[in-house]
């Protein structure tokens, strides 16, 4: 009959006193018990955030006009998430890339519930191109495909319509809503190439090149000067307005 190895046997019996030892010590000053409570705890917490009940099954919007409600619930990829490990800060941040939001707020209503607030993008002008238009804000940002009569309209002559979430000259967008608070009823339509820049049509037919815009208010002095000296023109080059050109 084999009766095992004296010394592992020996070994054996140490490590299961050692470990009875630990077990009686534990009970005694309360630390096993402690340790076994933390535990389950943790097991117990972890379970009641990540339960079903505690998951976003709602998503609320606010402050939308041009934004569709689905495309911002969609882009927050909030639903079906547990609500307690919840971002809402990296949320908010997913929401804000929407083309048409300039920032968001984001909070968590329990037990399943999320709250979006929106501030959306100002539209500026209108670019357009034959039938087709988009909203366009003041730093050039596309906003939406959508049509405002009441703001100032550019038509694109030349390249493709530009989609939301592209961005356009700002400098250009800001120079049609000056233009057009300037020159009143005198402006009957705007135009845009890459080649020329912007363009005003006037009412009686005559127009003005002024490129990129970039130097308007010396431009307009330009424009200004010539009018009151009462040159005859019908097409006025101001891209350089150091160097004017009439034809």
């Amino acid at each position: 009959m084999d009766v095992g190895h004296p010394i592992a046997g020996r070994a054996r019996r140490r490590s299961r006193g050692r470990f009875s030892r630990f077990l009686l010590r534990g009970t005694v000053t309360g630390r096993l018990p402690a340790f076994l409570l933390a535990v389950g705890l943790s097991v117990l917490a972890a379970g009641f955030l990540g339960a079903e009940d505690y998951t976003v099954r709602s998503v609320r919007v606010y402050g939308n006009q041009l934004a569709f409600v689905d495309t911002i619930v969609a882009s927050s990829g909030a639903l079906g998430q547990p609500i307690f490990w919840l971002d809402t800060g990296a949320v908010a941040q997913r929401v804000a890339e929407h083309p048409a939001v300039a920032a968001a707020e984001v909070r968590a209503e329990f037990p399943d519930q999320l709250v979006i607030r929106l501030r959306e993008r100002e539209p500026a002008v209108v670019w357009r191109q034959g039938e087709q238009t988009v909203l366009v804000d003041r730093d050039g940002w596309v906003i939406a495909t959508a049509d405002r009569p009441e703001l100032p309209h550019i038509e694109q002559v030349d390249g493709r319509l530009p989609s939301p979430g592209e961005r356009l000259p700002a400098s250009i967008v800001q120079a049609v809503t000056v233009l057009r608070e300037r020159l009143g009823g005198q402006a009957r339509a705007f135009e845009y190439s890459a080649r020329a820049g912007v363009s005003v049509y006037l009412t009686d037919g005559r127009i003005v090149h002024f490129g990129t815009a970039e130097r308007l208010p010396e431009q307009i002095q330009v424009l200004n000067a010539i009018e009151q000296a009462g040159v005859s023109w019908g097409n006025l080059d101001l891209r350089d307005p150091e160097r004017p050109v009439l034809w």
